[in-house]
């Protein structure tokens, strides 16, 4: 655009130029005058000025300047539509974007949601689980505890069955006259084992409480009421630890682990 410019002011001053040259001739005007050097004569010759082919000059550089502008108008309106362009992809992109984000967001969501139903059924399963276990250890404490009343009904029926069957032996045996029997093979061990103390006075009668055990072994002996002093009475318990083990009943059932005799050395 320049360069046009420029070319077209140059031929205006080159026209222009030609323009005062012929009319300075036409007109007479004076110029400085040099030194005559005689010079041959040569012919005029004039300049013809083709206005036609300077509008014709004129209107082709028109045309170009309108080419140029027509080129800077498309080039305008082909960056206008670049931008558009650009901007409608940058749109796009970003709704892609942000759907791409939704999306991601949604199966994120999703699977959170998926992940709390798996982890509320395994809760659920597990209090599930929990509820049967505490259901079977309760019925299993229960059915504990129903065995257990039925071997202490048994046990307490075969004690009472033991204790009929003692009690009817200890009757019989008494019937037979073996509780008797007993006793005098207890005093009479007792007499045995007994050191009569210098204080004792005839017709010594008192009453023993002896605690022995199965085998016979006397683990205590207390006298109770008794007719002498307090030698007489610490020779009668001593005379009864001595005598241990003390004997065996003729009949089992006739065993009592509490006994009381009737310690009378006279007799």
């Amino acid at each position: 655009m320049s360069s046009i410019r420029q070319h077209k002011g140059a031929v205006v001053w080159s026209v222009a130029l030609h323009l005062a040259v012929l009319v300075g001739a036409m007109i007479g005007i004076p110029w400085p005058e040099r030194a005559r050097v005689a010079v041959p004569t040569a012919p005029i010759q004039g300049v013809i000025i083709d206005t036609a082919a300077i509008e014709r000059e004129q209107e082709r550089r028109d045309e170009a300047a309108r080419q140029v502008r027509v080129e800077q108008q498309r080039q305008q309106r082909q960056e206008r539509e670049r931008v558009a362009a650009a901007d409608q992809k940058r749109v796009a992109d970003e709704r892609e974007k942000q759907r791409v984000a939704e999306a991601e967001r949604e199966r994120v969501a999703a699977a959170k949601r998926e992940q709390e139903r798996r982890d509320q059924e395994r809760r659920d399963q597990q209090q599930r689980d929990r509820e049967a276990q505490a259901q079977r250890e309760k019925e299993a404490a229960a059915q504990k505890e129903r065995d257990r009343q039925a071997a202490e009904q048994r046990r307490r029926e075969a004690e009472l069955q033991a204790a009929l069957e003692t009690e009817s032996d200890r009757a019989n045996a008494e019937a037979a006259g073996l509780m008797d029997q007993y006793i005098r093979m207890i005093e009479s061990r007792i007499r045995q084992h007994w050191d009569r103390p210098l204080s004792a006075r005839p017709g010594i009668d008192c009453v023993v409480n002896v605690t022995q055990l199965p085998t016979g072994d006397v683990m205590s002996a207390v006298v109770g009421k008794c007719n002498g002093d307090d030698a007489v009475r610490r020779s009668i318990e001593k005379a009864v630890m001595e005598a241990s083990p003390l004997p065996k009943p003729p009949d089992p059932s006739l065993f009592e682990r509490s006994l009381i005799v009737n310690f009378k050395p006279e007799e």
